[in-house]
């Protein structure tokens, strides 16, 4: 497959997932959660008995994704926890942290591109989907609903890039910011790194999953610095494993090319090479 370059001057901001979807606010009235049964039952069906199997079917008998280091996931399953990953897939990004939290649920931050479709919302919200308002006033109600999912010991998934990459093999870097969730509540957490490998013969590159942590609060430190310092072991440790382990550019190279004054954040195709 031909190498396609995209540049990029803003690794926060720069976004390549081509989805050209208008984001629409969430409405005023907005709820996270629902306790009507018929509601409830609903999305029991759709997440444990259609997406769970899916998710499954598709990483591991389609894709071939290997998980390592699942180990150190042992004895935490009782409880709420955060799990960060790279950005690097759509489908892949969506389905990871069901599989690493099974048995629990998982919830998924999302922006609100991802809940801006007409007439997909629900499905995305009885998949897991946790989409974080650009309503100020949904503020409340959105961090009652990650502490209501810690309570109920489910996890929540964060990607800190906030940008998908596609097939990405470094990581990119990202603030503190969305570590305050876990040193609030003194949650553990743990990272997860998609790392790509060249196949020997079929199509398309080998996907190795690798998972680190527990990483705890330290609550000794200041909140901020608690969060700085969480974000700093999670980096490093994702940084760690894709500077030896995702050794394959697939489709993409990514060079890095400084922004000329009035351009705006990058997005989409570049080059070809």
């Amino acid at each position: 497959m031909q190498t396609q370059i995209r540049y990029y001057s803003d690794e926060v901001h720069d976004d390549f997932a081509n989805t050209n979807i208008k984001a629409k606010p969430l409405p005023a009235d907005f709820k996270y959660h629902s306790n009507n049964i018929l509601v409830r039952l609903r999305s029991f069906v759709l997440y444990r008995i259609i997406a769970t199997p899916a998710a499954f079917i598709y990483a591991k008998l389609i894709r071939g994704i290997k998980y390592v280091n699942k180990k150190c996931l042992k004895g935490y399953k009782n409880s709420g926890c955060f799990i960060y990953g790279n950005h690097t897939a759509f489908v892949c990004d969506a389905f990871n942290p069901t599989l690493l939290a099974f048995p629990r649920p998982a919830k998924v931050m999302v922006s609100e591109d991802s809940t801006s479709i007409k007439g997909i919302r629900w499905l995305l919200m009885d998949l897991g989907a946790l989409p974080i308002p650009s309503n100020l006033h949904l503020m409340p109600a959105f961090n009652g609903e990650i502490e209501r999912a810690v309570d109920k010991k489910h996890w929540i998934a964060i990607y800190p890039e906030a940008h998908i990459w596609p097939y990405y093999t470094g990581i990119r870097q990202f603030p503190a910011v969305s570590f305050r969730y876990p040193v609030k509540l003194n949650t553990p957490v743990f990272a997860y790194t998609m790392t790509f490998q060249k196949r020997r013969f079929l199509p398309g590159p080998k996907i190795t999953v690798y998972v680190d942590g527990p990483f705890l609060p330290d609550t000794s430190l200041p909140a901020k610095q608690a969060q700085k310092k969480l974000r700093d072991e999670v980096y490093a440790a994702m940084k760690a494993r894709a500077v030896e382990h995702s050794t394959y550019e697939y489709r993409y190279k990514y060079v890095y090319r400084p922004a000329e004054e009035g351009d705006g954040p990058a997005q989409g195709d570049g080059d070809r090479a």
